[in-house]
């Protein structure tokens, strides 16, 4: 069993000339975009709070019933500083259009290491009118969650997932299946004893049967497949992993899981 990394190529420090928290969101680094923009802070990355759900007892507080990590905010202060005003409108433009989309992946210069997913509410110019000002962008993180490179665990048919980084359950970005030397009818796919993926239908030998969490995709051979699912036998979609947890899959030759490892 073998593990790999991708997502290596990420600079490893700040660059010459940038500040050490520069942020790069949606692939691009602001700083490297926009000549007039600069980080001087970054607030919030270490955060986080957590929603306990409760209801009344007949003694003394409150009975717990469950809690939760509620999403987190981080702010990231910068200068923007231009010599003509219409120097300084078209980078504020810039910056807002590059700071647009939803659910936007985004990191820091001393953390390449991990990537945080958030979408931008908040954009501000603390001093409009000014040709040099101290703005603040807010990103908010529904996950609340930094995610690692991805990790690649290779095997027959069981994987054996035992991580020591995995210090919380998370979900599986993909695994693919290589069927084996026979032809098959039916394909059962677990994760632990909680989840499963049932497919019925014709399934080739050597046939290469990808299943990815994260768009909620089922492929044969690059075709789609999500109508060889047996959705009453099937809650793969909503799939956890933990260190220990071992994915099963009888009618494989070879089985590939990826995931990436999700800090606070």
């Amino acid at each position: 069993m073998q593990y790999e990394f991708k997502d290596l190529n990420k600079t490893t420090s700040a660059s010459a000339g940038k500040s050490i928290e520069s942020l790069t969101f949606n692939g691009i680094n602001l700083e490297s975009e926009i000549d007039e923009f600069r980080t001087v802070s970054v607030d919030g990355r270490d955060n986080y709070s957590r929603k306990l759900s409760t209801s009344d007892s007949f003694g003394d507080g409150e009975f717990f019933l469950r809690s939760k990590i509620e999403k987190n905010t981080i702010s990231v202060v910068f200068f923007l500083i231009a010599e003509t005003t219409e120097q300084f409108n078209r980078a504020f433009t810039r910056l807002k259009l590059l700071l647009q989309g939803d659910e936007k992946e985004f990191y820091f210069a001393d953390e390449p290491e991990f990537t945080r997913i958030g979408t931008v509410t908040k954009l501000t110019n603390g001093e409009p009118g000014s040709l040099s000002v101290k703005g603040t962008i807010e990103i908010t993180m529904s996950d609340p969650y930094r995610h690692g490179q991805t990790k690649t665990i290779d095997g027959q048919n069981v994987v054996y997932i035992n991580d020591p980084q995995l210090t919380y359950r998370q979900n599986v970005d993909s695994i693919v299946v290589n069927v084996g030397e026979s032809s098959t009818n039916e394909i059962l796919l677990t994760i632990g004893n909680d989840w499963r993926l049932k497919m019925n239908g014709s399934f080739p030998s050597s046939s290469t049967i990808v299943l990815n969490i994260n768009d909620r995709s089922l492929t044969v051979n690059g075709n789609s497949a999500l109508n060889t699912i047996d959705i009453m036998q099937t809650n793969i979609f909503e799939a956890t992993i933990e260190k220990g947890s071992q994915v099963r899959c009888s009618q494989a030759a070879k089985m590939t899981v990826e995931y990436r490892v999700k800090q606070l």
